[in-house]
C-alpha cells in the first residue's frame, strides 16, 4: 500500500505518516522544504516521540522517501499510484497543490483500469469542509467534460483531525526529522463522501455523522485549546499545562464548557450530555499535561482567523446564542483574542492596528461577521471596552 502526503511538516510527519508506517504502508512525501526533502531521503524514515500522561516514548517511521514540489512529474505519477492522498499543508497553502493534484488525478482516470481509478483524497487540515475546500479547488483546474468523472471517480471526504502537536522536542535527536506528538489523537473521515472503497487503516475512523464530531470538536477542544492561549498570555505563562492551573484561568475555561456543553447536546441528539462531559474533561487532562511543553505563542497563533464567523471562538457564541442562552464566558474568550499583542504574529499586529484605526465595531463586522447592534456584538463590545480601560 502506497501512502501519499502533501505537507512534511510536524502534521505530516508526527501524525499522518507515523498513522500509515504504523498501518504497513509505503510513504511519499511532498513538500516545499529542500532541507526536509532531501534528509527524508537519505534517511528514509524519522523518529517521532510520542508523550503521554506517563511518559515519553520513541517510534519510528520506515519506508519512507520525498519528492520537492518542483518535480510536478514524479507528484503526478506518485498520485497515479497511491492508495491514499492526504494533506497538511495549512488551509491557504492547498491553492499551490491544487495544480499538481488535478494533473496527477486526471493522469490517474486515464492511465489506471476503471475498477482501479478510485482514490481518497483527504485534506487534513484544521479548518471546517476542510477537503470539500480542495475539491473546489482542484475542479477549477479541470477541463470542463473531465469534472464529472472526476467527481463520480475520487473520493473528497472532509474529516476530523486532531492531534497537538508541539513545537519543541522533550530531548535532543540526531535527526532534523525528529518530531514530537501528544499520544491521544483522532481522525475521522466523511463515509457519506467515499465513492469507493478505503483502505482498511487502524485509527482512521469512517463516520456517518461527521457533523456532529466536526463540530463537538471545533467548539470544544478548538474553542477551550485558544482561550486558554489567550487567558495564558495575559497572565504571562509560556506553556498551556501552566496556564490550564491557574485558578482564574480555570474558572474561566469551566464556564466556556459548560456553555459549550449545554449547546452541543441541545443541537444533537447523537451527542449524550454524559459524552459531551467526558469529553471536555478529557480535554482539560490533555492540558494539563507537562510533558507535551505546548507553547502559549504556538497555540494562540493567528488571532485573526480564530476568530472567523465560522471558526472556534465565535461559532460557539453564535450557536449558543441562538439558542437563547447568553455565552458569558465565550464572550470572555473573544475578547481575550482580540486583546492579543504578541509582536512576533503577524496576524496578531494587524488586528491589534485594525481595531485601533477603524474601531472595535469594525472589527467585529469583518473579521468575526458579527452585527455590532445584535446582543452577541454589544456584549463582546462591552467586555472589549472594560479591558481596554
Amino acid at each position: 500500500m502506497k501512502g501519499l502526503i502533501f505537507g512534511a511538516g510536524n502534521i505530516g510527519r508526527g501524525f499522518l505518516g507515523l498513522l500509515l508506517a504504523k498501518n504497513g504502508f509505503e510513504i511519499t512525501f511532498v513538500d516545499v522544504d529542500s532541507v526536509k526533502v532531501t534528509a527524508i531521503q537519505a534517511e528514509h524514515g524519522y523518529p517521532v516521540f510520542v508523550i503521554s500522561e506517563g511518559g515519553i516514548r520513541e517510534e519510528a517511521v520506515y519506508n519512507a522517501t520525498a519528492i520537492l514540489t518542483t518535480n510536478t512529474e514524479a507528484i503526478e505519477r506518485a498520485i497515479v499510484e497511491a492508495d491514499i492522498v492526504l494533506t497538511a499543508v495549512g488551509k491557504d497553502a492547498l491553492k499551490y497543490l491544487a495544480p499538481t493534484l488535478a494533473r496527477g488525478l486526471v493522469r490517474r482516470m486515464k492511465e489506471r483500469p476503471r475498477d482501479e481509478m478510485h482514490v481518497a483524497v483527504v485534506a487534513c487540515e484544521n479548518v471546517q469542509d476542510n477537503t470539500t475546500f480542495l475539491r473546489d479547488l482542484v475542479l477549477q483546474q479541470v477541463a470542463n467534460e473531465l469534472t464529472t468523472q472526476l467527481v463520480q471517480t475520487i473520493s473528497f471526504p472532509n474529516c476530523v483531525v486532531d492531534r497537538i502537536v508541539p513545537n519543541t522536542l522533550p530531548r535532543k535527536s540526531a535527526s532534523v526529522l525528529a518530531v514530537a506528538v501528544e499520544e491521544y489523537f483522532q481522525l475521522a473521515i466523511d463515509g457519506e463522501g467515499l465513492k469507493g472503497p478505503f483502505p482498511s487503516i487502524v485509527g482512521i475512523d469512517v463516520s456517518e455523522n461527521l457533523r456532529a464530531t466536526l463540530e463537538q470538536k471545533l467548539c470544544t477542544l478548538n474553542m477551550a485549546h485558544a482561550i486558554v492561549g489567550y487567558f495564558g498570555y495575559m497572565r504571562e505563562y509560556q506553556f498551556i499545562h501552566q496556564a490550564v492551573t491557574d485558578s482564574d484561568i480555570s474558572q474561566l475555561l469551566h464556564g466556556a464548557l459548560w456553555e459549550v456543553s449545554e449547546m452541543i447536546t441541545n443541537r444533537h441528539a447523537c451527542i449524550a450530555p454524559t459524552q459531551q462531559q467526558e469529553y471536555a474533561k478529557q480535554v482539560i487532562a490533555r492540558f494539563k499535561n507537562p510533558h507535551l511543553r505546548d507553547e502559549i505563542v504556538r497555540v494562540a497563533r493567528q488571532p485573526r482567523r480564530k476568530l472567523g464567523h465560522e471558526d472556534r471562538l465565535i461559532k460557539p457564541a453564535i450557536l449558543s446564542a441562538e439558542q437563547g442562552n447568553i455565552p458569558a464566558f465565550l464572550v470572555s474568550g473573544i475578547t481575550a483574542a482580540l486583546h492579543y499583542k504578541y509582536s512576533a504574529d503577524l496576524e496578531a499586529r494587524e488586528l491589534v492596528k485594525s481595531i485601533r484605526e477603524n474601531g472595535i465595531e469594525h472589527v467585529l463586522q469583518h473579521v468575526s461577521g458579527i452585527t455590532p447592534e445584535s446582543d452577541l456584538g454589544r456584549l463582546v463590545k462591552a467586555d472589549f471596552l472594560l479591558r481596554a480601560l
